[in-house]
C-alpha cells in the first residue's frame, strides 16, 4: 500500500497582494468613471483666478511671523495675516489663511464671478448650502473650519511685486506693486442653527475688490472642479494642479525648472529641499492619474514639462493670447 501524498505546503514565496492607499484608489476610481463618461461629456467646468496659477498660501499655519512670502522668479506674494475679534475673550490675534479650504473658497469665488460677471456673491442662506458650494462635508466641526477660514481668508492684506523690465534691453528698471484685499466688503450671517440647514435672516454676500474680480474676468485660469475634488486635502497638489493646467494653455515647447526655482515656489514650508521634491514627485504621480495627457519627465535636477493637453477645453471668449500675455511679467493684472 502506497503512502499518501504529503499534503502541499503553502508557497512562502508568494507575492504579497498590492496594496493601495484610500487616497490613491479614490484617484483610480475618478480616472475608471471619466473614462466610462460618454465621448463628448462636458467637464465641471471651473476657474481660477491667475494670481494662485504663479504663487500660493501656506499650506499650514505659519506662527509667529509678521508676514508670509512666496516667490515665483521675479513675482513676490506677500500676505499680512487677518485679525480676528474673539467675542468670548473680547480680544483680537493675527491668523493667515493656509490649507485647503481657502483654496476651495477662492476657486468657488473666481468661477462664480466668471459665471455671473459680477463682483457680488451670493454665499447662500446656510452654512450648509454654502457649504455644499465648496464640496466640504456639512457637520459642525466643518462649519467652524469653514467660517474661521473665511474670516482669515477676506481679512487678510495681500500685496504682489514684480520686477518692470526694459523690453528693449531686458534690464530690470523698477518694481511694480500691487495692494489689495480678496473682498472690499463681506456679510456673513452663519450661525449653528443654520447648520442645521435651517435658513438665516440675512443672506450671507462677499463683494470682491475690483482689482481680484478684474483678475479673474481678465485672465480667468479654467479647470476641472472634479479633479480638484478627486485631488483630496492636500493643499499642495490642488496648487500643482493649477500651476501646471495653466502653463498647458500657453506652452509651446519643453521647459526644464530646476528644483530649486519649484522649492521657491511651492516648498517655502519643508526645512528640507529633499523633503519637497518628494513631496512633490508623489503629488505628480497622483495628478497623472487624474489629468490624462499630461506630459512631464523627473530627474535629478529638473522637472520637464512638455506641450499637453489641458485639463479642461478652452472656453468661448477665453484667448489662449491672455494665457501668453505676461508670461515673462507676471502680476496681479495679468
Amino acid at each position: 500500500m502506497s503512502n499518501p501524498a504529503p499534503a502541499e505546503q503553502p508557497d512562502q514565496t508568494a507575492v504579497e497582494p498590492i496594496r493601495i492607499d484610500r487616497q490613491r484608489q479614490r484617484l483610480v476610481n475618478f480616472a475608471t468613471m471619466r473614462e466610462m463618461e460618454e465621448p463628448g461629456s462636458e467637464p465641471e467646468r471651473g476657474f481660477s483666478a491667475r494670481l494662485w496659477a504663479q504663487v500660493s498660501l501656506p499650506y499650514r499655519e505659519p506662527k509667529n511671523v509678521p508676514y508670509w512670502e512666496r516667490r515665483n522668479g521675479d513675482v513676490t506674494l506677500t500676505v499680512r495675516p487677518a485679525l480676528i475679534y474673539n467675542e468670548q475673550t473680547k480680544t483680537r490675534h493675527e491668523a493667515y489663511p493656509f490649507g485647503v479650504i481657502p483654496r476651495h473658497a477662492m476657486t468657488w469665488m473666481a468661477t462664480e464671478a466668471y459665471r455671473t460677471k459680477d463682483p457680488e456673491l451670493d454665499l447662500g442662506k446656510s452654512m450648509r448650502d454654502f457649504m455644499g458650494k465648496l464640496g466640504i462635508n456639512a457637520n459642525g466641526q466643518n462649519s467652524k473650519r469653514v467660517t474661521d477660514h473665511m474670516r482669515r481668508l477676506l481679512g487678510s492684506q495681500l500685496s504682489v511685486e514684480g520686477l518692470i523690465v526694459n523690453e528693449g534691453t531686458g534690464d530690470p528698471q523698477g518694481i511694480r506693486s500691487s495692494y489689495f484685499q480678496i473682498a472690499d466688503e463681506v456679510q456673513l450671517w452663519f450661525s449653528a442653527r443654520e447648520e442645521q440647514d435651517n435658513p438665516g435672516l440675512w443672506q450671507s454676500r462677499i463683494r470682491l475688490s475690483d482689482q481680484f474680480y478684474q483678475s479673474i474676468i481678465n485672465a480667468p485660469v479654467p479647470v476641472d472642479l472634479k479633479i480638484l475634488n478627486a485631488l483630496g486635502s492636500s493643499p499642495m497638489r490642488i496648487d500643482q494642479y493649477i500651476w501646471l493646467t495653466h502653463r498647458m494653455y500657453y506652452l509651446e515647447r519643453e521647459s526644464r525648472i530646476t528644483w530649486d526655482q519649484l522649492n521657491g515656489q511651492f516648498g517655502a514650508q519643508f526645512a528640507r529641499s529633499r523633503t519637497f521634491k518628494e513631496r512633490f514627485i508623489k503629488n505628480l504621480q497622483a495628478m497623472q492619474i487624474v489629468y490624462s495627457g499630461l506630459n512631464i519627465d523627473v530627474t535629478d535636477r529638473y522637472l520637464i514639462i512638455k506641450p499637453s493637453p489641458t485639463s479642461i477645453p478652452t472656453i468661448s471668449g477665453f484667448k489662449r493670447r491672455k494665457a501668453i500675455e505676461g508670461g515673462g511679467q507676471e502680476s496681479l493684472e495679468a
